[in-house]
């Protein structure tokens, strides 16, 4: 599990001075608030679009993000933290596919002014996209490892399905080239190289004009690594997780990522979320690139809410100053304290969906 500092009483934020603390984040398009939505709402340009809609503005992370020297990072929070929104907001200004809606969905939040400053650029790059907790479970070990190949290829598809038109191919003849339905691992190899080689001929083909002539590659997400051996890795089975073909499957994935990092236009960028703190290098044939950044300052708020974030929400929805001191004093009891910087002082964060539940319960009543 992750290792958390909870204050009970969720008071640390009083230690911390007014520069330490952030401001509301709170973002509202419409005239009227109707909902905070909990974290089962995943997808950015449905929640963030949504005139009725709250959202609490992370994108400032995107360039914090971009920022660190790694090629893959590892993020692990609890579960209903707002992981899935997390990756869908990098996945939404990093796409190539969303490249035409950046105003739409992001001008009037603060990755912006990084934008406008020339320090970040969106829509360079071509997203793939797992989730490890969409398998279908079973007990037994080997329909497992179908099921994960299933999961594995659906993705791929799926990436075809956003980029088909970009590689001047039908999606049709792209799947039936380079999906192979018995091997997902050969599957996944051939995407990366397609897009390498693809790439690779643009850049060098002079036309800067072409739609791909910016992108820089592949970046992957994959949200809830562990969810697949967790569900697993059980010492009652009668079968063993490690002499699994789920276990083979499972290392060969996250060798292929690793042995496609090194291309000049594959894998480029890794964004990994999970729960539990499994070593990637033990755990997933020697996947050693990824840099833990689960409990650096630097990423310390990128899910949960902020004291602001709650205080602000309570604002647009109380009717008195005294209302809101008396729900954010019972939230602080409840819900805050989630402290995910080991070794600094910084400001402790609300659950996130124990937090937005209360909030919408004083939105209905």
């Amino acid at each position: 599990m992750v290792r958390v500092a909870v204050n009970p009483r969720g008071l640390s934020t009083n230690s911390l001075g007014p520069d330490k603390q952030g401001k509301c984040s709170l973002r509202i398009k419409g005239n009227k608030l109707e909902a905070f939505p909990r974290c089962s709402e995943s997808n950015f340009s449905k929640l963030h679009g949504n005139k009725r809609f709250a959202y609490f503005d992370r994108t400032r992370y995107v360039s914090v993000l971009d920022s660190i020297d790694a090629r893959a990072i590892l993020f692990l929070r609890p579960r209903r933290f707002g992981k899935s929104l997390t990756l869908s907001m990098l996945q939404h200004f990093h796409g190539l596919q969303h490249r035409d809606q950046y105003d739409e969905l992001f001008q009037d939040l603060d990755i912006d002014k990084h934008v406008k400053g020339d320090k970040i650029t969106p829509g360079e790059y071509m997203i793939l996209k797992f989730n490890f907790s969409a398998v279908n479970r079973t007990r037994d070990l080997n329909k497992a490892a179908q099921g994960l190949a299933v999961s594995i290829i659906r993705n791929l598809k799926g990436f075809y399905g956003d980029y088909y038109s970009y590689f001047g191919e039908s999606l049709g003849q792209l799947i039936s080239e380079s999906i192979d339905q018995g091997d997902a691992i050969n599957s996944l190899a051939n995407l990366v190289q397609l897009v390498n080689r693809t790439l690779w001929e643009v850049k060098n083909g002079g036309d800067k004009k072409h739609p791909l002539a910016n992108v820089k590659g592949i970046y992957l997400l994959a949200d809830e690594y562990d969810a697949f051996s967790n569900e697993y890795m059980d010492p009652h089975n009668s079968q063993p997780w490690a002499e699994s073909d789920a276990s083979s499957l499972v290392k060969d994935f996250w060798a292929t990522v690793k042995d496609n990092v090194g291309l000049p236009y594959g894998i480029q960028k890794c964004f990994i979320t999970g729960i539990s703190p499994l070593s990637l290098a033990d755990n997933t044939s020697g996947f050693n690139i990824a840099v833990n950044m689960s409990f650096k300052k630097e990423v310390a708020g990128l899910c949960g809410l902020s004291r602001a974030d709650v205080e602000g929400a309570l604002e647009r929805i109380c009717k008195s100053k005294a209302d809101v001191e008396r729900h954010l004093d019972r939230l602080t009891r409840y819900a805050n304290g989630y402290h995910f910087c080991r070794y600094e002082k910084s400001e402790p964060v609300f659950n996130t969906d124990t937090s937005l539940e209360y909030l919408q319960t004083r939105i209905s009543t």
